[in-house]
């Protein structure tokens, strides 16, 4: 019986650290709407994700304004995976880390990803995205 109350006590101290805030599921929701819209090509929603001062910023080292991330989105429906998504939130900003592959001409490529959110009001607006390529390990000699 102690036996069974101990491991119960464990797994419900554990689980609150683990619980997901109110403010963290805003924002992965917010994420989900992006990643949503983008695939889409919805240029009025990716219009309300995006906050006025966004920078949108590519592997290649492309740097996109709002209007300009809009319109490419719009062109080219977002061809990419979220994996390994991890989100910190600090008051009324909020982190979002993730390993993304891009699917184009050229094939999959590899990338992680930062993006930066702000809460405006009671909604979550991306002001920065940046992805850097992932560089395969030299093979071994």
């Amino acid at each position: 019986m102690k036996t069974l109350l101990l491991t119960t006590l464990v797994f419900a101290v554990s689980s609150v650290g683990f619980a997901e805030t109110a403010d963290e599921a805003a924002v992965k929701a917010a994420h989900a709407s992006f990643v949503a819209a983008a695939k889409a090509g919805d240029a009025t929603a990716l219009g309300k994700i995006f906050a006025d001062g966004l920078q949108y910023s590519h592997s290649n080292t492309l740097l996109e304004t709002k209007a300009q991330a809009i319109a490419a989105l719009v062109k080219s429906k977002g061809n990419f995976e979220v994996h390994e998504q991890t989100i910190h939130v600090y008051g009324k900003a909020a982190t979002i880390r993730a390993k993304v592959t891009a699917h184009n001409a050229a094939g999959d490529i590899p990338l992680t990803m930062l993006q930066v959110w702000v809460k405006n009001g009671k909604d979550w607006q991306m002001v920065e995205r940046h992805t850097t390529r992932i560089v395969p390990p030299a093979p071994k000699k």
